[in-house]
């Protein structure tokens, strides 16, 4: 689009704020679809929409919806396009022209399998064409929709978000250490993956694929068990009141705007989404054991998390009526850790070490997120969010250490994976 185009639509937007949703939803879809990535400046133009979202024009969550649904919508053509065309997509224009692109596609693809298709959407040289090399190469449609449902999400928050953030901070100051705050998670979620995955790459080269999930259940539980005792003594309250102040200080408007859009991340609501997406996978494809691990570690979970709630009865921050009272262990945090962790896990089995790092960290930081939302709207204190990322990690590393056992058909300690 040339830049006086592109001055007058912004001008128009603004004028015409309702049409923006529809205006996303169209540059999703079109920077998703075949080919035509390639040639329509797809990042900037969602920089730029998502900005004018922040400046006051449109909610968060509406914001994410437009862009989910134009991705997902785009990506879902393509591929039906490679499904029906196959080997005769190489005739068509532009692929004719510059036969190098969908080679690109078709490389990535091999190397990656279904997994490239979330993976593609981040990499933009092979984006425009990763959901039609899936056709070509004969995906089954449900695994492609699944996978293309589930990375559509974090899709739309990457693309859309930074847009958005620079919009709103335009217009109201957000307070600087809200970003120290920001890089700092962002460091833990990177680094915490990458010693995990180092370590369990040295423990099973010695044949000891359990021992890392093993380890952390138990110190996990050890950890929970002393934190626990600590917050009900009173030990946790000069900590938890000393980071809700420094919490307290960051709440902006636009920082609880955001964060009130990521704590629905670790919400029942937001999560029953992919559980149910991988529950009818499984289904469908008859992996009724995966499917009991999902289900007995999640069930699990959730009765540990809520046992505990019960059982200790510590008031929130705020107050809360009903179920909703209790704080002690964060149910937002223990949820989002384990379930996207979950997500993680099945999306990126017998993936690359460098792309299950990809894919961890993104998931951890969501979590991350969605722990520090939960102190800024003064739901929970640290101390609840702390236990319950302990939790949720500890119930997903029991996921993988049953899914260990499921592979080796036996309990061996000492088996490589």
């Amino acid at each position: 689009m040339e830049s006086d185009s592109f001055v007058a639509v912004h001008a128009w937007l603004q004028h015409h704020g309702h049409w923006l949703g529809p205006f996303i939803a169209l540059a999703a879809f079109v920077e998703s679809l075949v080919a035509i990535g390639f040639i329509i400046p797809g990042v900037a133009l969602l920089f730029a929409l998502g900005a004018l979202a922040g400046s006051g024009l449109m909610e968060p969550l509406p914001m994410l919806t437009w862009a989910f649904f134009g991705a997902v919508l785009g990506d879902g053509i393509s591929f039906q396009v490679g499904h029906h065309l196959h080997a005769r997509i190489r005739d068509c224009w532009p692929f004719s022209t510059h036969p190098g692109w969908l080679k690109k596609g078709e490389y990535f693809f091999e190397k990656h399998g279904g997994f490239s298709v979330a993976l593609g959407r981040f990499i933009g040289p092979i984006r425009p064409v990763i959901p039609a090399v899936a056709g070509m190469m004969d995906m089954s449609p449900l695994r492609f929709y699944t996978i293309n449902l589930l990375s559509s999400v974090p899709w739309a928050i990457a693309y859309m978000m930074p847009g958005y953030l620079t919009g709103a901070a335009l217009k109201v100051e957000v307070p600087q250490t809200f970003y120290f705050l920001l890089a700092g998670i962002t460091i833990a979620a990177l680094l915490i993956p990458y010693l995990g995955l180092m370590m369990d790459r040295a423990l099973c080269r010695n044949k000891m694929t359990l021992m890392l999930p093993i380890g952390f259940v138990i110190i996990g539980h050890i950890s929970l068990l002393i934190l626990t005792v600590m917050d009900i003594s009173g030990q946790m309250d000069d900590h938890n009141a000393m980071i809700q102040t420094f919490v307290v200080n960051i709440s902006v408007p636009v920082v609880e705007h955001v964060l009130g859009l990521v704590t629905w991340l670790g919400s029942a609501a937001g999560l029953w989404f992919p559980l149910l997406l991988f529950c009818v996978y499984f289904l469908w494809t008859k992996r009724y054991r995966k499917l009991l691990i999902l289900c007995a570690c999640l069930v699990g979970m959730e009765v540990t998390l809520w046992l505990m709630k019960w059982g200790i009865e510590k008031p929130r921050p705020s107050n809360f009526d009903g179920l909703e009272q209790f704080s002690f262990p964060s149910g937002h945090t223990t949820q989002a850790t384990f379930v996207w962790l979950i997500v993680s896990l099945y999306l990126v089995a017998g993936q690359r070490r460098v792309v299950k790092f990809c894919a961890y960290s993104f998931t951890l930081l969501i979590a991350l997120m969605v722990a520090l939302s939960r102190l800024v709207l003064e739901a929970h204190w640290f101390g609840d969010v702390l236990a319950g990322a302990l939790l949720g990690g500890v119930w997903f590393s029991a996921a993988v250490m049953a899914e260990r056992i499921y592979a080796n058909g036996k309990l061996p300690l000492f088996q490589r994976s």
